[in-house]
């Protein structure tokens, strides 16, 4: 009898115990929208002509991991997504039908974007012609640096890409 009559103090510490341990942090999974803020990073949208793409940059390139790698002065406008074009105009499908059936994330600094909330933008670029990125637009205020990732499937195949950009002094 004496093990029954025990058996419910300990069944009782263990709740009370367990009452008081902290959850463990759970990581953010809020998507980023035009116009939050991530620490000193302002991450917007932007169609004028003072926006930079990283596509356009050709900055320093590592083929083992897919990143992309540039230096911009503060309060630049920096577009960090990735470009599209359709580099085969003769397969009859055009831009628009290679972009709706693409698939696409992103993550800055770890936290999910949402794209469809950026919108899509168009540049022509002189060597490929018309070149499709999401209007992701990242500002920072002080030196510091950010890491764009995007993931996909285009055109049937599997792409991986990141960008890191490093806001200096001017």
């Amino acid at each position: 009898m004496k093990t029954l009559s025990s058996f419910p103090l300990i069944a009782l510490s263990a709740i009370v115990l367990s009452a008081c341990a902290k959850a463990p942090p759970q990581p953010s999974e809020e998507l980023i929208k035009p116009g939050d803020r991530l620490g000193d990073f302002l991450i917007t949208t932007g169609d004028s002509e003072d926006v930079i793409y990283v596509t356009k940059l050709h900055c320093p390139f590592d083929s083992s991991t897919s990143t992309e790698s540039c230096e911009q002065p503060v309060g630049t406008k920096v577009n960090v997504g990735q470009g599209f074009y359709d580099d085969r105009p003769s397969s009859g499908e055009t831009l628009d039908e290679f972009w709706a059936a693409q698939t696409h994330e992103m993550t800055i600094e770890g936290r999910p974007v949402d794209l469809h909330a950026f919108g899509s933008i168009d540049f022509y670029h002189p060597a490929v012609g018309t070149v499709r990125v999401w209007n992701v637009v990242v500002v920072a205020d002080t030196p510091s640096r950010i890491t764009a990732h995007s993931s996909g499937v285009w055109d049937g195949e599997p792409w991986d890409y990141s960008a890191i950009v490093t806001f200096i002094a001017s």
